[in-house]
């Protein structure tokens, strides 16, 4: 069989960017083939080499595992910024890049000297992908920010809980990890336009735009009706029952949806056809939405007394959807997830083995390869030395006036 080339070798990519969103856009695009290149430095670290949770809970910049699952696929390139020389080889290192990447608040890439209108210069043809919260204008272009405020800016947060709370919404960061596909598929598209016609572009990406498009059906039906939607818990007008049920065990739980009749009598039976159950009045959508709330309770006392893969592959046979909800180990040891390979075992150099997630898009016709991530700095001599062409003697000097911290 032929070898087949990833989508997007060739492609050098020079990422200034922290926290989640733009590290996961080309952790992935380097997954996919892409020469990734993240510029960072020890004076300001990314912010997330200081979050939790660490390998054997050693606090290092190095063994952050948070920081490792956002940045595999790339190489870390210790510049001060701050500095002029820093500048300077940042400069250089994207005269030779195809895209630049920047999650910063609007205007600090502009500050350094190394905005889009600076970058061009040395690149014409450059793509270039600027992520922050609200873009770079507008009144709120300065005003920094991170995935939960904007989880709830965007209106994913109020939709979240049931209808007699306030509203609890999902957990963490969530947008942080909706925002990066949107991200990605916007710096492909813009590499098929410079294929095509010769010309880079500068694509401004707000991260509340596009978190906004995620709750697309509340718009709509506000626009053509007035209404404004609320929190459901777990229900869903088209579905019954539809909920998280109880099961054996400390805090284990399955997940049940009816869409429609038939997978209403498989439900049915796979409980032993009780009496209750048997009621005509709950073989149609309608009456058992008019009853979700007993159903809700029924159903809970039938799957408290069992285990939850017992729950989920009795009703899987009798085609009525059903899911455990997983925690960490369970995802860890998914058959589903280990047939596809879905996490790549890589060794680093300073947290050991660890487990690597691969994006959940796979192309036919091009592997996906998940490297480690990088300590910070690692590659610094690295490129220096090589694609930078620095001599040796000028790189210690570079070194000893605080270049590359």
């Amino acid at each position: 069989m032929e070898k087949q080339t990833p989508i997007l070798q060739g492609v050098r990519m020079v990422e200034f960017g922290w926290a989640v969103v733009g590290p996961l856009t080309t952790s992935w695009a380097g997954g996919f083939g892409a020469e990734v290149i993240k510029v960072e430095t020890r004076t300001r670290p990314d912010i997330i080499r200081s979050m939790t949770p660490f390998k054997d809970d050693k606090v290092n910049l190095d063994n952050s595992l948070f920081f490792g699952r956002e940045n595999a696929s790339k190489k870390s390139i210790a510049l001060n910024l701050k500095h002029p020389q820093g500048k300077e080889l940042a400069l250089k290192l994207v005269a030779g890049a195809d895209v630049v990447l920047d999650s910063y608040t609007a205007g600090v890439m502009a500050k350094w000297g190394l905005g889009y209108e600076d970058l061009v210069k040395v690149r014409p043809d450059l793509i270039m992908l600027s992520s922050c919260m609200y873009g770079q204008t507008g009144a709120l272009r300065s005003m920094p920010g991170y995935g939960v405020p904007l989880t709830a800016i965007s209106g994913l947060t109020y939709h979240c809980g049931w209808p007699d709370r306030k509203p609890c919404g999902p957990y963490g960061s969530y947008t942080d990890y909706l925002v990066p596909r949107l991200n990605l598929l916007a710096i492909v598209s813009a590499l098929d336009h410079r294929r095509r016609t010769g010309q880079g572009v500068y694509l401004d990406a707000a991260q509340l735009e596009a978190s906004v498009q995620f709750v697309a059906p509340a718009l709509l039906n506000y626009a053509l009706t007035g209404r404004v939607a609320q929190r459901a818990g777990n229900r869903d007008p088209e579905a019954a029952p539809h909920g998280v049920y109880p099961c054996a065990g400390k805090d284990r739980w399955v997940a049940i949806t009816v869409m429609d009749d038939r997978q209403w009598k498989g439900l049915v039976h796979a409980m032993g056809s009780p009496e209750w159950a048997l009621d005509p009045e709950l073989e149609r959508l309608e009456g058992r939405l008019d009853r979700a709330e007993e159903l809700d309770q029924r159903i809970a006392q039938w799957t408290a007394t069992r285990e939850d893969h017992e729950v989920m592959e009795l009703l899987q046979a009798l085609q009525v959807p059903a899911g455990v909800a997983n925690d960490g180990r369970d995802l860890g040891e998914d058959p589903q997830l280990v047939y596809d390979q879905y996490f790549s075992r890589r060794e680093h150099p300073v947290m050991g083995q660890v487990d690597y997630a691969a994006h959940s898009m796979e192309f036919s016709a091009s592997p996906q390869n998940v490297e480690r991530s990088p300590c910070l700095g690692e590659h610094t001599e690295e490129i220096c030395l090589g694609l930078l062409g620095l001599g040796r003697e000028e790189y210690q000097r570079l070194d000893e006036q605080g270049v590359f911290k």
